[in-house]
């Protein structure tokens, strides 16, 4: 760590400034509307970074392309999609989501047999829930009220995972100062 020295007779007003500034830089990093250790709120109920981490790290030997922003916006959708699932008649339990994993991993021989936590198994109930609807006689008829209930939701997101854009949606934020790594 280094000091650094000031040479203007205004030291504390700069030095708290900087402390100042550095505070809220953490407090918008760490979680969303004064909840620490939240990657969103959705009409009032958290969803933890450690719940998105956890299903990301579960999920990623299953399923391509698995990222913390794909499953915080599953995680964040999947209770309205689960709630019209069921009032569609395709609602979809933990035990079939568990099973539905578990024949996932079945199929991947460095996977195998593993119990799954509960944010995976939302995860998972949203991807068979989704997949049910839109295979209904009447999904053109339905889904457009599925996407005004996903739109009307009170969502906020932590910084650290994205910006919420049109349609409930997350965009990934860019943070210049992170340099990705290179091959090599």
């Amino acid at each position: 760590m280094s000091v650094v020295r000031w040479r203007t007779g205004s030291q504390g007003r700069v030095r708290a400034l900087v402390v100042g500034g550095a505070l809220v830089a953490v407090t918008a990093l760490s979680g969303c509307a004064g909840k620490p250790g939240a990657a969103a709120v959705v009409d009032g109920t958290t969803i933890s970074v450690a719940d998105v981490q956890t299903a990301t790290t579960e999920l990623a030997p299953l399923y391509q392309g698995v990222t913390q922003t794909a499953v915080l916006q599953v995680l964040i959708h999947e209770h309205a999609v689960e709630v019209f699932a069921a009032e569609q008649g395709v609602g979809v339990n933990d035990q079939q989501a568990a099973d539905a994993l578990s024949g996932i991993g079945a199929q991947l021989p460095a996977v195998g047999e593993r119990t799954y936590s509960a944010p995976s198994l939302a995860v998972e109930r949203y991807l068979m829930a989704t997949k049910a609807l839109q295979g209904l006689a009447t999904a053109s008829a339905i889904l457009p009220e599925l996407q005004t209930r996903l739109v009307a939701q009170k969502i906020e997101v932590s910084p650290r995972f994205g910006t919420l854009g049109d349609g409930a949606t997350i965009t990934d934020t860019v943070h210049p100062w992170l340099v990705a790594p290179t091959a090599g």
